[in-house]
């Protein structure tokens, strides 16, 4: 990787080049917009680019077209691309036509893929609020502070986040008396890597919500060596706002309340949103996940006490 630009931050990068291609395909193409792009974003891409990562179809068609252009240029400078004629500018809208459809094919998968974990998820938070007297639900996000983006990329981000996966697993210090969890990984604009987070606790064992969130807050810092960034759902304003509104799906969750339940589960849909816009993954690592869960499994769990 090209390291003459450090402070690069990979996801605001990649974000903007993918709005840039998106842009040029459906909304606002002039020649010189076009050109402007290409001369801001191609050094900042090169300076990021891993060969072995796999990138959003919007990525992959900028990188196309900057190969394009290093053949076109043959060693000239980037500032050469204003001199591009029109017929080669001609070339890379037809790779540019070649990538909106690509990106189109792949918007309709991501969509599709979520719908699969919205209904993978509200089965598994069906059984367990049906197979338990009451359960604490905690809804947090994990982020990376703004100021230590440029030194977190997708890679370091997923390593933080399997480590703290696997504790959540293992129900290692905070985690213990967990009964479930889910979790999704995105890239956003403004968050850059974040992961939205559920866990379920035990009500019998765990009452306090907001402390319990603080913790596991907590551990995400310990893990990113306080570069982390943690936004905590359970906090007694927060929840306030969701009481009046009669929609509150955190905290404790009890089974003879069925709005309670219904609530939670509707909460829960969030972390798997098809609806949602721009928070895909515009760079992978091989096997990575974008979402989990845990799984139920009756003869694991402890038999259900008398409401």
């Amino acid at each position: 990787m090209n390291k003459s630009i450090p402070t690069l931050n990979e996801s605001k990068v990649l974000v903007e080049i993918e709005k840039f291609i998106i842009s040029m395909s459906y909304e606002s193409y002039t020649e010189p917009g076009f050109k402007d792009g290409l001369m801001e974003f191609i050094p900042q891409f090169k300076a990021i680019y891993k060969s072995h990562l796999k990138y959003a179809q919007g990525i992959e068609t900028f990188h196309f077209l900057m190969k394009a252009i290093d053949e076109m240029l043959n060693g000239q400078p980037i500032s050469a691309v204003r001199h591009l004629t029109h017929r080669q500018i001609a070339l890379l809208l037809e790779h540019l036509r070649e990538g909106k459809l690509n990106i189109a094919l792949e918007i309709i998968q991501l969509k599709a893929q979520e719908k699969r974990n919205q209904r993978s998820l509200r089965e598994y938070l069906q059984k367990l609020t049906q197979h338990y007297a009451k359960l604490l639900f905690i809804r947090i996000d994990l982020s990376i502070e703004l100021k230590h983006q440029h030194a977190v990329d997708i890679e370091q981000f997923n390593a933080y986040l399997r480590t703290f996966i696997n504790r959540v697993q293992n129900q290692d210090t905070c985690f213990k008396g967990l009964q479930g969890y889910a979790w999704a990984l995105e890239h956003g604009a403004q968050k850059g890597y974040h992961c939205h987070l559920l866990l379920i606790y035990d009500g019998h064992k765990h009452q306090k919500d907001f402390g319990m969130a603080i913790q596991v807050g907590q551990c995400w810092s310990e893990i990113t060596a306080n570069k982390g960034y943690y936004f905590i759902s359970n906090s007694p304003e927060y929840k306030e706002q969701f009481q009046k509104k009669g929609k509150l799906g955190i905290g404790m969750i009890h089974r003879n309340k069925p709005e309670q339940i219904q609530n939670a589960i509707n909460a829960a849909m969030y972390l798997v949103n098809p609806e949602k816009d721009n928070q895909h993954l515009r760079a992978r690592i091989k096997d990575i996940r974008s979402f989990g869960k845990g799984q139920y499994k009756i003869n694991k769990r402890r038999k259900v006490k008398a409401e």
